[in-house]
């Protein structure tokens, strides 16, 4: 790719200091900002613009809108009071019910109620009785009204009243007499409430097609004209033909939006539906745009300060970082090559001082580590050794146990047998007393085997075992070795079919049962399993009708350790504490040692 000749060198002479790569970032940070500045000098007018007239349009809309349902609702309650009953009652009843609808209904305000006699064109009865038989050429309005149904209402132009109060009148036919019309005269005071101004200085005039104001926040111009010129206002002419707007630069000849002082008026217009009324919201063209200029000349002093900050920036801040950078930097590589003795500048204040002091930590937390890591690997070592020697020292054991001792132990019990077939019946019991030493000897020679299995890594570590189908093979050994002891396996059929334990788990559990058995003649050992109280494990219940286990033995499991003068008289109890334990269960003896009860979780989910 072709780049300007030096393009290469420059880039590596900006990249070779943060000061330079600092000063170009901040260079280009500044063109841009310049440039959207200008463009943003340039748009703003427009976007400003769009957000008055924006503003002042949807003010306009909403208000028409809610002139369109004040007049609605006015509508709406001409034709509700026409449709009551009263009017076929005699005109005392119809006074003193219109009396009433004036005085009750708040949500218009309703002036004056009378009915008018289109036979001889004239009030019939009022809520001011002082007009009733006065003819209807003596009311304020005189607009010739047609009417296409019973639930058609007309409205008239805006009026005055004797009082004062600018009034709306909404004329109806009463269904029950046709004869006779309703009119209510409804004031506009309460419509003025409905104006809001978008931009100070605003004001709001709703004019009629005759170019009558018929509402206005300022009271004094109501029913006044709205311009002065011979010709209709453009915002007038385009409401009327129920078209919406906003006149930003208003026609010389349109008076309404000039003013004394020359800087004349921005409008927003809007038809009001179901009537000949335009809502026209005006304001000072000056304080309408007065945001445009502030803002322009904001930009130009944003831009110069922002200028002023970049070279600050590069020439202050640049080199205090540029200098803290290569400083850290530094020590940093010698902490790397094993060199601890840095200082580093823990005093300042700044973001770098906490930097300097994170520095600071990580020093001497790796000098420490690295201390207590040698020491550990000393330990370790140490530890290694001698680990090496009991597990040579256990091999040997397991190997005497294993030969030399049940060697011996087969020697001895055959000599028993050998003896005892020419032995006087006095010497039998001396025999037989050899013999079951002997085999007791093989068991504790068995069971210390089973200890060295425990100790071994590839027997301690857990695995899924099937408990009912191995307890039934390792019982099935204990029965062939004592016929006189009946034995029971009794599996749940809710009862899963694997627990977590370890390999030696079902051999643990058969020797306590051969304990048992030995320990108490002709006795009845059932071996139960079931579900534990949780769904997440297996009990297993060893019990007997004997005296089941030594009491030393059981007081010596659960105590945790063997004392020279408290101790197991055998070792199965052990393993198999050593057993549960290593599968994560739970061993419970009874105090009578004649139930054992193992809870072994459930393998987890792969």
């Amino acid at each position: 790719m072709w780049s300007p000749p030096g393009a290469a060198r420059l880039r590596s002479f900006v990249r070779s200091s943060y000061r330079r790569k600092l000063a170009v970032a901040l260079l280009a940070v500044f063109l841009v900002t310049a440039v959207g500045g200008v463009g943003l000098y340039v748009q703003v007018g427009g976007l400003l613009n769009e957000n008055v007239e924006d503003s002042m349009t949807a003010a306009a809309t909403a208000e028409a809108g809610e002139l369109t349902e004040w007049d609605t609702r006015n509508r709406l309650t001409a034709q509700i009071l026409s449709e009551h009953p009263v009017y076929a009652n005699d005109d005392e009843a119809i006074r003193s019910y219109l009396e009433g609808q004036r005085r009750t209904r708040d949500e218009i305000a309703i002036e004056a109620a009378y009915v008018v006699d289109r036979r001889n064109r004239s009030i019939r009865t009022s809520t001011d009785p002082s007009i009733e038989g006065a003819p209807t050429t003596a009311l304020p309005w005189n607009e010739r009204l047609a009417f296409r149904g019973f639930d058609d209402v007309r409205s008239t132009d805006p009026y005055e009243r004797v009082d004062g109060t600018t009034v709306v009148s909404y004329v109806t036919p009463i269904r029950q007499r046709p004869e006779l019309l309703l009119v209510v005269a409804v004031g506009t005071t309460s419509a003025f409430d409905r104006f809001t101004y978008p931009v100070a200085g605003g004001f709001t005039r709703v004019v009629d097609s005759n170019g009558t104001i018929v509402l206005a926040d300022d009271a004094s111009a109501t029913l006044q004209p709205y311009d002065d010129g011979g010709e209709r206002p453009y915002a007038l002419r385009s409401g009327l033909r129920g078209e919406s707007g906003f006149i930003a630069d208003p026609e010389p000849s349109d008076s309404a939006l000039s003013a004394s002082d020359g800087d004349g008026y921005v409008a927003a217009y809007v038809p009001v539906t179901g009537t000949d009324w335009v809502l026209i919201k005006h304001a000072p063209e000056r304080e309408a745009f007065a945001i445009l200029h502030e803002t322009r000349t904001w930009i130009g002093i944003v831009g110069a300060f922002m200028l002023t900050g970049f070279v600050g920036v590069v020439s202050i801040l640049g080199a205090d970082v540029t200098g803290a950078l290569s400083r850290l930097t530094q020590k940093a590589r010698r902490i790397r090559d094993g060199e601890y003795d840095v200082t580093f500048e823990t005093e300042r204040a700044d973001e770098f001082g906490e930097l300097n002091r994170t520095f600071a930590a990580m020093r001497d937390a790796q000098r420490d580590r690295i201390a207590e890591i040698r020491e550990t690997r000393d330990q370790l070592e140490a530890s290694n050794v001698a680990l090496e020697e009991r597990t040579e020292m256990l091999s040997v054991l397991d190997r005497i146990l294993r030969h030399n001792v049940r060697n011996d132990i087969n020697i001895i019990a055959g000599r028993a047998d050998l003896l005892s077939r020419n032995a006087e019946r006095d010497q039998q019991d001396g025999l037989d007393t050899i013999r079951e030493t002997a085999m007791k000897l093989a068991d504790v020679s068995e069971q210390t085997r089973r200890m060295q299995q425990l100790l071994a890594d590839d027997d301690a570590d857990q695995l899924p075992v099937d408990i009912a189908s191995a307890l039934d093979d390792a019982l099935s050994r204990v029965r062939v070795g004592d016929s006189d002891t009946a034995i029971a396996l009794d599996v749940d059929d809710d009862v899963p079919e694997r627990v977590t334990g370890v390999s030696i788990l079902p051999e643990t559990i058969a020797d306590v049962v051969a304990q048992i058995a030995r320990n108490n003649e002709g006795v009845t050992v059932e071996v139960r399993v079931t579900r534990a109280d949780t769904d997440d494990a297996v009990l297993v219940a060893v019990e007997d009708d004997g005296c089941g286990l030594p009491e030393f033995d059981v007081q010596a499991v659960e105590r945790g350790e063997e004392t020279p003068l408290a101790h197991a008289e055998n070792v199965s109890l052990w393993c198999l504490k050593w057993a549960v334990d290593n599968a994560d269960g739970d061993l419970a003896l009874d105090e009578n040692g004649t139930t054992v009860r193992m809870t072994l979780p459930l393998p987890s989910e792969p």
